[in-house]
């Protein structure tokens, strides 16, 4: 009969044992999940190049400025192409190696002397948004691009595609395609872009390959709202020569010396 009470003693202590264990282990667990700092993500310093974007949602606008204003506003020293050619691409970039999820808005024009080896004409940007701010932050640090943080969304409504780019809720850019029913087409290369290491130091060339599939566009418009004073304001006149959706992916790495 001890025996029995004394069994049954230790196999109480050993229950009640466990029961106290578990208890601190899920209070250390909370403890934990309570005290753990989470940075958020547009204040997170993000890494340097290299940046690969697996999928990517683009509205992409071919266009031409007004000469003798884009003339201006280009880099000097470098030589803008024949027609002041440039573009608009405004995108939503998703599944990125060395980046968040963003979204971007950006207007660049065409340079001679630095084209790809598809032939494609080297550009430089002349006004960027980007979202969220840790994206923001690294391109200007890594790329030196002229970015700013805002938002861009696209919207697709059948064969119509919208998108939008905002600044602090305040619509800067907005561009609306009617896709033709021509299949797409997928293809490869390789884009140049081109900035500066500093305001004034040496150029530098950024090479990004891209695997993509081109929906070309039956029309497009583009509708510029930023105030004058603001540097997508400035870039306001321009007529639209052709335009498609690209979706796809590429990649970034480090400027190189561009001459």
């Amino acid at each position: 009969m001890r025996s029995t009470q004394l069994l049954h003693s230790e196999f109480t202590a050993a229950i009640e044992m466990l029961r106290l264990t578990r208890h601190s282990i899920w209070a250390a667990f909370f403890g934990l999940l309570t005290t753990t700092h989470v940075v958020p993500a547009a204040a997170e310093e993000l890494p340097p190049p290299p940046y690969f974007v697996s999928k990517t949602d683009a509205v992409v606008i071919g266009i031409a400025y007004d000469e003798s204003r884009i003339k201006k506003l280009s880099p000097s020293g470098l030589q803008v192409a024949p027609g002041a050619t440039g573009q608009i691409i405004m995108y939503a970039a998703e599944d990125s190696y060395g980046l968040p999820a963003y979204s971007s808005s950006f207007m660049a024009v065409d340079l001679e002397g630095f084209d790809a080896p598809g032939g494609a004409k080297g550009r430089w940007m002349l006004a960027g948004l980007y979202s969220p701010g840790s994206v923001t932050a690294a391109l200007a640090k890594y790329f030196n691009y002229p970015v700013r943080e805002g938002v861009t969304r696209l919207e697709h409504q059948g064969q119509r595609v919208i998108a939008v780019g905002t600044m602090g809720g305040r619509e800067m850019i907005r561009a609306e395609l009617v896709m033709k029913p021509d299949p797409c087409e997928h293809g490869s290369g390789l884009i140049h872009e081109v900035t500066r290491k500093g305001v004034t130091g040496p150029v530098q060339l950024i090479k990004i390959p891209y695997v993509a599939d081109w929906c070309p566009a039956e029309s497009a418009k583009v509708d510029i709202t930023a105030p004058a004073s603001d540097p997508f304001g400035q870039l306001s006149s321009v007529k639209v020569v052709w335009a498609g959706v690209w979706r796809g992916g590429f990649g970034w790495s480090l400027p190189v010396n561009g001459h």
